[in-house]
Order: C-alpha cells, then structure tokens, then sequence
C-alpha cells in the first residue's frame, strides 16, 4: 500500500508541476487561470485526503502494535508452554529404517 501511495503522490505531484508549467508559458487568460487554480485546489484537497487516510492508518497501527505489546508477555508464554507441552506430549520419533 504503501507504494501505492507514493504512486499516487508522485503522479499528482507531477500533473500539479505540469498546470504551473503550462501557467508560466501559456499566455495569461483569466479564464484559464481561474480553471486551473480550481484543479490545483482539487489536487491540494486530493492530497490532503491521502496524507489524513495515511495518517489514520499509523496510529491504527500503533493502536495495534501497543496492544500487542501489552498483551504479549503472557500470551507468548501461553504459546510457547502450549508448544512445549505438544513436543514433549509427541514422544521420540520412530526411525523410518
């Protein structure tokens, strides 16, 4: 996901450089000034979304990863004494020879 949305960034980073480049040579019409002020805003807003959902999604993981750590000691002890308990309930292994 993460690649996803460096994609996404890259590709509206370079179409937000593109509007300016083109403002910078076009001759200066207002009407067409005004058109991509309004796109630039749209992609800023775009952008603003993208960095908000991210956001999100790191303190979700934080959230996740504290919790984890918190409840781990005695889980981890749980499965290690469960695992213990299936090796040594297994018995030696019969030799196949």
């Amino acid at each position: 996901m993460p690649s996803l949305v460096r994609d996404v960034k890259r590709r509206r980073s370079v179409g937000a450089l593109q509007m300016v480049n083109e403002l910078m040579q076009d001759d200066w019409d207002p009407e067409k000034i005004l058109r991509q002020q309004d796109e630039l805003k749209v992609t800023l807003l775009r952008a603003q979304s993208v960095v908000a959902e991210c956001k999100a999604g790191l303190a979700d993981l934080e959230r996740r990863l504290e919790r984890r750590a918190v409840s781990s000691p005695s889980d981890e002890r749980q499965r290690n004494s469960a695992a213990n308990n299936s090796i040594r309930n297994a018995g030696p292994r019969k030799s196949r020879r």
